[in-house]
C-alpha cells in the first residue's frame, strides 16, 4: 500500500517537457519555444531546454549560440511552465 502511494506521489510530481523545432524568424534570427507540464523545475531549467535547443541548432552550423530576448510564463508546480527565446547564430 505504501509504494502504491509512493508511486502516484512520484508520477504525480514527474514533469512531461517538449521543446520545438527551430523556427526562422528573419534577419538571422530563430525562436524555440519549450514547455513543461507538471513537476518542479524552476524558470531556469525550462528556459536551459530551449537554450540547449538553440545551442544544439548552431554547433551543427559550426556557430556559435548568441541569446538576443528570451520570456517565461506558468507557476512551478501549478501551471503549464513555458520559455520562449531569440537567438542568432554567430
Amino acid at each position: 500500500m505504501k509504494v502504491a502511494i509512493g508511486l502516484v506521489v512520484v508520477a504525480s510530481l514527474a514533469a512531461c517537457q517538449s521543446v520545438s523545432d527551430v523556427v526562422p524568424t528573419g534577419q538571422g534570427t530563430y525562436l524555440v519555444g519549450a514547455n513543461v507540464h507538471g513537476g518542479l523545475k524552476s524558470d531556469a531549467e525550462v528556459t536551459a531546454l530551449s537554450i540547449k535547443r538553440g545551442t544544439e541548432f548552431c554547433a551543427a552550423m559550426g556557430k556559435q549560440f548568441e541569446l538576443t530576448q528570451s520570456s517565461n510564463s506558468g507557476t512551478q508546480g501549478w501551471t503549464p511552465q513555458q520559455s520562449q527565446i531569440m537567438f542568432r547564430c554567430t
